[in-house]
Parts: structure tokens; sequence; C-alpha cells
């Protein structure tokens, strides 16, 4: 039986609420992983956090993989502390398996702080990029 997107967001709020961060399915031609970050994260931002407005739209992970700040052929980040990014840029990358699929920025605006580390395993919903939005 397929799984459906809208089944890996129920069950990510599933264990979210229960508290427990990674659920492994197998079934025959059918392996599906899903990690969900429960914890707290505190990231170095590039400015004070009291320069930090409400106004900050998070970019985050759509799938549960290992965050590339980069793409492996290329040295140069996607996303870095003061550049200016366009709603829909690709500012990171989840690599699942073979696959990577990108975290785009939901808003143009100016990349206030990068919150994941390279390498990290980032979960369906973790926080990647803060940007401040222009107005």
């Amino acid at each position: 039986m397929p799984i459906g997107i809208s089944d890996i967001e129920r069950l990510a709020q599933i264990l979210a609420r229960s508290g427990v961060d990674t659920i492994e399915i197998e079934q025959p031609g059918l392996t599906l992983k899903l990690v969900v970050d429960t914890g707290t994260r505190v990231a170095a931002a590039a400015t004070p956090v009291a320069a930090v407005t409400d106004h900050s739209v998070i970019a985050k992970a759509d799938v549960a993989g290992h965050f590339l700040a980069a793409h492996p052929w290329q040295d140069k980040p996607f996303a870095a502390p003061g550049q200016r990014i366009e709603a829909g840029a690709v500012v990171g990358l989840v690599k699942v398996g073979l696959l990577y699929a990108p975290v785009v920025a939901p808003v143009t605006g100016t990349i206030d702080a990068v919150m994941a580390e390279t390498g990290a395993m980032v979960g369906y919903g973790t926080p990647i990029v803060r940007i401040q939005p222009l107005n």
C-alpha cells in the first residue's frame, strides 16, 4: 500500500506530540524512515539575538535526512548570513539516501542565520535558515 504525503505529515505530527523522534516502517518494496526534530536547538546567529525582529521567517526541512549547506560539487553554500535571497530560491539540501531534496526560501529577504549545521541529521520541520523578509 503506497504511503502518501498526507500520511507522512500525520505520522510526523503524532511523533512530535508523543515525544518519539524516529519511526521506521518496512513493507515489501517499501521502506520509510521518519525522523522528527523534538529537541531544542540553539543556533549561532551572525547578528545578536536582540537585533532579530519578530517578523523573521524560517525555511524548514520538508523531509528527514542530512543537511547540506552546499551542493556536493560546489564549495559555496546556497545561503550565507547577510545574503539577499528571493522567494523560492534554494537555501540548502537535505540528503535522503541518493536523493537531494531542496530547502527553499518561503519569502524574499535577507538571510539572518543558517540554523542547521552541514552534515547534521534534520527531521521534518527542522528550522534550516532564518530570513528577515523585505518590507
